[in-house]
């Protein structure tokens, strides 16, 4: 019989009303034609076929393209059955849009119920380069808040096709610096992965009956420390498919359990600036070093450097940059504040910062009533259910930054001893109760959240409006993540930070490279927007600073430990000061002019002011009026010059005295500076001319002298000025700096930005010389006296305290702790095996199971008891006994009441069949593992070593 299929065809006579659908033969009854189903449209019949046949690569160009159509199409479905009844926004659906990317409709759904309905700059730049076939490398780099996470995850989980692979290794890497923003990552892959179809999103040949509807879901693993190893075992044993990890952790995995990682194909380094920096440069070269070189490397951050030199060990090849940055490297939305104090009076500030500006209420930390709070005696009515994490933060909670984990630890002691509610997160905190501090202050019960820069990377904390920098960055780069935890998604937020006299030049390479004005004063009616155009640099008012400062010398009565951490972060503060880089020799110079300008008026001079927004929070217009009549005044008093100073009086009219003299050449000498520093021509004719007469030389109204403008004097003269900088030598249209145009952007983004470590610096102090490598090896082989040890020992005591080290197989040294042995101790507990990278995974049905994924089963048999004749029942049993043996004289007694070997045997011969009657899927296999061979030949070489022992009878 000839096969028969429908085909859609165009008609070629305009006046046939004949069907769209035609009879055409197939050549043998085996062959199917699949491409109207492959391509989603109808094939025309016009026309001979082709006989040349298309090569593989064609083919599976033509199956990308056609499934690509396919989800647009089922993606268009998607948002209509998700919107219901109301109306498709503009950008949802057409060019642009996450519709048409060509993405999975399962996966698309997940994004429309999330909330995700307009991709955003970086992720409409990043979604079709990761698509696209083949694969290619990409850095990214946008701002803080722009959804990178989004923009690497969504790619990752449409290459993995949402379904777990069923051969062992994982196939994705994502490596972070931070175990929150791991977390993070973690349930932002889940959520998008969720909701996956496997039946909607099979293609034509998978095999539906591999794989069944619960395993179809990708498996996450999250590698971080500060967790048990054992866990960590299980998890890599059970397959994942997505490893989270953090660097250190991970290669620890990886040197203790020999983890093989050639079947990863898709890599992410998030935060790839944090990650590249020295702390992290050995875990990243054995890492990479096992990762196979045809995978897909992807780089994100908010501060990369332009250059990718500084990323070469990455291995990209023929990377696509995808920088966004050029026009704003901060939010538009954030609003920012400087304030110049003194370092004494930094915890003062804050408390003034926290009450009268930023308004945070007093309260505890504990959960309210009513609240879902970690009370273990309430019910769970919920149970088997998922329960969404609620978020109750509010507009006031507050983010503070410090620089080390001193600071935070005397910070959330003062703030709690003031009132406030404090949850504080550093790296050497216990993982377990970092995890419980953010999700207090997550939940609402806290106000205030304490943190170093562990927690300046990619977290996004819902609502928050008010980040602190209690200690000023010293890099561009860390100042952009810290205050990128606000201001995200389009909110609104601002950016609170402390400059000391010190800190003053950091500031200065903070403007230069946000390219913003630095000011002191701002208009009446320009609002909150002159604080996100321009940094505004002010201070505190005086009053209410003296009296916190006297508050917190009342706290320190109060709380007796303060004063003690006070000291200890007094400590750390001072070896902070020495680790962290330099700023720029242009800023320091200008630093040091703006603390002799009064136009600046920093913290400690006679004419500072009150920050502008001080006064905008917190009286408006009155107070703004106020405070200007109030520096018009200070104007006027810092001006006035006495005609006579304190030597000079009662001298008028009288007999000149040594005094009077001494102060009549002061002023002639003063004059004479003042002179040669306005007026250089005329300085020397000036000079010619003295006055003898005492009385003129009083009457002279030295005051009242009208100095020459710049600008006149280089209008005049046709010179340049040494204090202006600026030159009529230089003609602006022909005149080509010696420094690069973006250069104070690319000095900020970056990774040794001044901040340098000590062994970067000592390595380039180094001199080398051929003939040093000998003098080097036997520097190796002297013997050095350990201090802790007491004992004379070899080598210069690399690692801690002369650690043994290790050499990895790409020359790398790592401590011997490593390859501890823990993993095989669990692994024989276990009875777990790891199989290698391509081999199937053993089936793993939960606890009870060993090698090979078999269950272990009693099969023991116990004979029931005898009756007890004291019982109750005992007749009535007896009686039970004997009625069952009248009926059934075969069976004895007890069969029914317990299992006996007589009764399993006859049953299993009753059953029939050479497996008893059970199907072939539970029949046990005979084929064994290769755990089993080796146990059973080391059964038989310690039952043969045994039998050889001569035994005691022998020896006598």
């Amino acid at each position: 019989m000839v096969s028969q299929k429908r085909k859609r065809t165009e008609e070629l006579d305009e006046n046939s009303d004949a069907s769209d659908y035609s009879i055409v033969q197939a050549s043998s009854d085996d062959e199917v034609d699949i491409s109207s189903a492959l391509a989603g449209k109808k094939s025309r019949t016009d026309g001979p076929p082709d006989p040349v046949e298309e090569d593989d690569e064609d083919l599976e160009k033509f199956i990308q393209t056609s499934i690509a159509k396919r989800n647009v199409k089922g993606g268009t479905d998607i948002i209509k059955k998700t919107k219901g009844k109301s109306k498709i926004a503009k950008g949802e659906v057409g060019g642009g849009s996450f519709q048409s990317m060509g993405l999975h409709p399962s996966l698309l759904r997940s994004l429309t119920l999330q909330g995700y309905r307009i991709p955003t700059p970086i992720q409409r730049t990043s979604i079709p380069t990761l698509l696209a076939n083949p694969p290619r490398d990409l850095v990214g780099m946008a701002r803080t808040g722009s959804g990178k996470t989004l923009a690497y995850m969504i790619p990752l989980v449409q290459r993995l096709s949402g379904r777990h692979a069923s051969t062992f290794g994982a196939r994705a890497l994502i490596l972070l610096p931070a175990r929150e923003l791991a977390l993070q990552v973690l349930k932002v892959g889940k959520e998008l992965a969720r909701g996956w179809n496997g039946k909607e999103g099979a293609h034509a040949g998978d095999n539906q009956g591999e794989t069944s509807e619960k395993g179809q879901a990708l498996r996450w693993g999250l590698i971080v420390g500060g967790e048990g190893l054992d866990e960590q075992f299980e998890m890599i044993t059970n397959n994942p498919d997505v490893i989270i990890a953090t660097p250190g952790r991970l290669l620890h995995l990886i040197v203790e359990m020999n983890l093989d990682l050639k079947s990863v194909q898709y890599v992410v380094f998030d935060e790839a600036d944090r990650l590249f920096e020295m702390g992290f440069e050995t875990a990243l070269n054995e890492i990479l070093h096992r990762l196979p070189s045809s995978r897909q490397t992807l780089l994100f951050s908010a501060t990369l450097p332009k250059s990718l030199v500084d990323f070469a060990k990455a291995g990209l090849q023929d990377p696509k940059l995808v920088r966004l940055d050029a026009e704003s490297k901060i939010s538009s939305d954030l609003k920012m504040a400087f304030f110049s104090i003194k370092q004494a009076e930094k915890d003062a500030c804050l408390l003034a910062l926290l009450r009268d500006v930023i308004r945070v209420p007093f309260g505890s930390s504990a959960p309210k009533e009513g609240t879902d709070g970690d009370d273990a005696t309430k019910p769970r009515r919920d149970k088997g259910k998922q329960r969404a994490t609620q978020t109750t933060t509010a507009p006031h909670q507050t983010l503070i930054f410090a620089a080390t984990k001193h600071h935070v630890e005397y910070l959330s002691n003062l703030l709690s001893a003031a009132g406030y509610a404090v949850s504080h997160i550093y790296g050497a905190l216990d993982q377990s109760a970092r995890t419980y501090q953010m999700d207090q202050f997550r939940r609402g019960y806290t106000s205030v959240l304490v943190v170093t820069d562990v927690a300046a990377r990619g977290i996004d904390i819902p609502v928050l409006e008010n980040v602190v920098n209690y200690d000023f960055p010293h890099g561009a780069r860390v100042f952009v993540h810290r205050v990128g935890r606000t201001a995200r998604a389009g909110r609104q937020g601002w950016a609170w930070s402390f400059v000391t006299h010190t800190e003053l030049p950091y500031l200065l390479d903070l403007q230069l490279f946000l390219g913003r004005p630095l000011t002191s004063q701002v208009s009446a009616g320009s609002g909150d927007d002159a604080f996100t155009e321009s940094l505004v640099l002010g201070n505190f008012s005086r009053e209410r600073i003296d009296e916190d400062v006297e508050y917190v010398r009342s706290l320190d009565a109060a709380q007796h430990q303060l004063p003690v951490l006070r000291e200890v972060m007094r400590r750390g503060h001072a070896m902070y000061e020495r680790s962290k880089g330099k700023a720029s020799q242009a800023s320091y110079k200008r630093a040091k002019d703006m603390s002799k300008d009064t136009q600046w008026a920093l913290a400690g001079a006679i004419e500072a002011g009150i920050h502008p927004v001080i006064l905008h929070r917190t009286g408006g217009g009155a107070k703004m009026a106020e405070e200007d009549a109030r520096k018009k005044l200070m104007k006027v008093v810092n001006s006035f010059k006495p005609a006579e100073t304190v030597f000079e009086i009662g001298t008028r009219g009288k007999a000149s005295t040594a005094n009077a003299a001494l102060m009549k050449e002061r002023r002639k000498a003063l004059k004479k500076a003042a002179e040669r520093s306005v007026l250089p021509s005329t300085a020397t004719a000036d000079a010619e001319v003295e006055e003898d007469d005492d009385s003129n030389e009083d009457e002279l109204p030295h005051e009242n002298m009208e100095m020459a403008d710049e600008d006149e004097i280089a209008a005049v003269f046709n010179t340049s000025s040494k204090k202006s900088g600026k030159g009529s030598y230089r003609d602006e249209e022909f005149y080509m700096s010696h420094y690069q145009k973006d250069a104070s952007t690319e000095k900020g983004y970056s990774l040794t930005d001044g901040a340098s470590s000590f062994a970067e610096q000592a390595r380039g102090a180094t001199f080398d010389l051929a003939g040093d490598e000998g003098v080097a090896a036997r520097q190796r082989h002297k013997m050095t006296w350990d201090k802790k040890k007491k004992k004379f020992i070899k080598g210069d005591g690399v690692g801690a305290d002369n650690v043994k080290l290790v050499r990895t197989e790409s020359g790398t040294k790592l401590p011997a702790t490593y390859r501890s042995g823990r993993f095989d101790e669990w692994k024989a507990k276990s009875h777990v095996s790891l199989p290698k990278i391509g081999e199937a995974e053993p089936e793993r049905r939960g606890s009870g199971f060993g090698p090979g994924g078999r269950k272990f089963k009693h099969q023991k048999v116990v004979s029931a008891k005898p009756l007890d004749k004291l019982g109750k029942d005992y007749e009535r049993k007896v009686r039970q006994i004997k009625k069952r043996e009248e009926n059934n004289p075969q069976e004895g007694g007890f069969s029914k009441m317990k299992g006996d070997p007589k009764r399993a045997k006859q049953k299993a011969k009753t059953s029939g069949g050479r497996y008893g009657g059970k199907s072939m899927g539970r029949v046990k296999s005979e084929i064994k593992t290769v755990d089993q061979i080796r146990k059973t030949r080391q059964t038989a070489e310690r039952k043969k070593a045994r039998n050889a022992r001569p035994s005691r009878k022998g020896k006598r």
